[in-house]
């Protein structure tokens, strides 16, 4: 680890505070998620799906970025510590494709419920999808976390 610079430290403490703003934001998303309803009564309490939308475009505006640079400016230097780190990158590189993926998928559900064709169907695909993400992105970061604890 001597061969980390103080800008390497620096840029894995960045990360870092990024994943406790994405634990604070799916924390928002889920509660949001908890509170948006059926048809009957999403007219009553839009509220909550405009909650679930700002998340979610949220999650759309940084969540790649972030990605992209914890690959860059993480994931690159520390899989050339060991074999062991750099077959953790690998996985963490792979995790990061499935989760944009998802995040698409999420991004979709909340333009049919924008829509308000079927809103049933809507909110409950919406609830699926934004409940997956937010479970596949949190085990994501907590692995992250455990795992470069001594990076970050």
């Amino acid at each position: 680890m001597a061969s980390l610079s103080p800008a390497f430290r620096i840029e894995s403490r960045k990360i870092h505070q990024e994943h406790q703003v994405i634990d604070q934001d799916l924390s928002e998303l889920e509660a949001a998620l908890d509170h948006l309803v059926s048809y009957s009564q999403v007219h009553g309490d839009l509220a909550a799906a405009e909650k679930v939308l700002r998340c979610g475009r949220r999650l759309a505006t940084y969540l790649p970025a972030h990605c992209a640079r914890e690959e860059a400016l993480l994931l690159d230097t520390v899989s050339d510590v060991s074999p062991q780190l750099a077959e953790f990158a690998a996985e963490m590189k792979r995790q990061h494709r499935e989760l944009l993926t998802r995040l698409d998928s999420f991004i979709l559900s909340l333009g049919r419920l924008e829509s308000f064709e079927d809103v049933d169907s809507a909110v409950f695909e919406l609830k699926e999808e934004g409940r997956r993400l937010a479970r596949e992105l949190r085990q994501h970061v907590a692995m992250e976390e455990r795992e470069l604890s001594g990076f970050l």
